[in-house]
């Protein structure tokens, strides 16, 4: 298994992405730290705030040995620009972004002993645009130099950072849409469906594992095809 004896930190582990991910980190081998803000199920699970850092470096002291972090807490809130609320905006910013920043910043020290990965969650509107998620895009788009940024920072270290940009994951939300809408969506994708949270996770395991370890600064789109342009002969 490709994580045995390895440690491996998770944001946003208790629901979505982040659970999927750690799950599959988990079966493979891993020890798991999964932090959130409600309880996950795993022994290492940590109740954490990741926009305060004085919850980020508790949650994070006294682990020892890690060799893996992914990102995977977010957010969103829909509005346009002139309809958001700021409160909104910062809440957003807070846990997409600063948040991402705190855990990182308080494992590298971890991460620098052994060489390791950094694993960010953005997202397919990092680099397409979308209507009604101005706060929630121009988080993700952070997160995507961000990535770039500490890849370079840290390369000295043998720490790489990449970041995923996943698309429409098949979510309880995205199915209980209208058949017509759903079916709308779905056409979209080149490749003919929703992406499964499994999808994302075998990608985030490949490129947090020793598989990966000459692939760093990059922003991966898991996306069906989306964001590859039209598939239509037009």
């Amino acid at each position: 298994m490709r994580f045995t004896g390895k440690h491996v930190v998770v944001t946003g582990a208790a629901s979505g992405l982040g659970l999927a991910i750690a799950q599959a980190a988990q079966a493979e081998g891993a020890t798991i730290t999964a932090i959130d803000r409600t309880a996950s199920p795993f022994a290492g699970s940590r109740i954490c705030d990741i926009s305060d850092e004085d919850q980020v470096r508790r949650a994070l002291a006294g682990l020892g040995r890690v060799d893996a972090v992914v990102n995977s807490a977010g957010i969103v809130r829909r509005a346009k620009v002139d309809e958001t609320d700021m409160a909104d905006y910062d809440a957003v910013m807070a846990v997409n972004v600063r948040g991402a920043f705190l855990v990182s910043k308080y494992a590298l020290p971890l991460l620098r002993a052994y060489g390791g990965a950094v694993l960010h969650l953005s997202s397919g509107v990092a680099t397409t645009g979308t209507r009604n998620r101005a706060a929630y895009s121009a988080s993700k788009g952070a997160i995507v130099s961000l990535t770039r940024n500490m890849a370079l920072d840290y390369a000295a270290d043998k720490v790489r950072v990449n970041c995923l940009c996943p698309g429409f994951i098949n979510t309880p939300l995205l199915a209980n849409l209208p058949p017509e809408r759903r079916a709308r969506l779905v056409a979209l994708h080149p490749l003919g469906r929703l992406g499964e949270a499994e999808d994302v996770a075998h990608m985030a395991l490949f490129l947090i594992s020793d598989h990966a370890t000459w692939i760093t600064g990059q922003a991966i789109a898991v996306d069906g095809g989306f964001n590859a342009g039209h598939s239509e002969d037009i």
